[in-house]
């Protein structure tokens, strides 16, 4: 069985039906939130490095924004 190529405007309107899906907006809700999740995780881990590196006395060199 041979491959359908689909054209721009059968990708483009295949795109716009996908979009107005209510399962897209599911699934893109629950990818927002598990980023956020993991966001919040890092965080918190961010503090709890600096209050262990200060009790301990450790002083880390954070890097800048590197330039391309």
């Amino acid at each position: 069985m041979a491959k359908s190529t689909m054209t721009t405007e059968e990708v483009l309107a295949e795109i716009e039906r996908l979009k107005s899906s209510p399962y897209v907006k599911i699934a893109k809700k629950a990818e927002n939130d598990m980023l956020r999740q993991r966001m919040y995780q890092l965080r918190s881990l961010d503090k709890k490095g600096r209050a262990i590196a200060k009790a301990l006395g450790i002083t880390v060199e954070e890097e800048s924004d590197k330039e391309v």
